[in-house]
């Protein structure tokens, strides 16, 4: 499993844009996906791209701690079960 997001600043025709690139299940495998947001020179794109940001750890923070939890409730199984 691979966690993480980020910017990037792609150049065409002399104009600047932001992606927003981030990690995503599919089939089994992390894949690194990049989406538009809009130009750099953007404040709306700006905003758009840091919200992105946020969501996306939100997400993988709650993912994390649901996995966490399970993982602790099969430690638990497992010592009340070998005693």
């Amino acid at each position: 499993m691979e966690i993480g997001c980020g910017a990037r600043v792609r150049d065409f025709d002399g104009r600047r844009y932001w992606y927003f690139w981030h990690y995503e299940r599919a089939n089994g495998r992390s894949l690194r996906k990049e989406d538009y947001i809009g130009r750099v020179d953007s404040h709306e794109a700006r905003e758009e791209l840091l919200r992105k940001m946020a969501a996306y750890h939100q997400n993988a923070e709650r993912d994390l701690a649901r996995r966490r939890a399970r993982i602790e409730r099969r430690i638990g199984l497992a010592l009340r079960t070998s005693t």
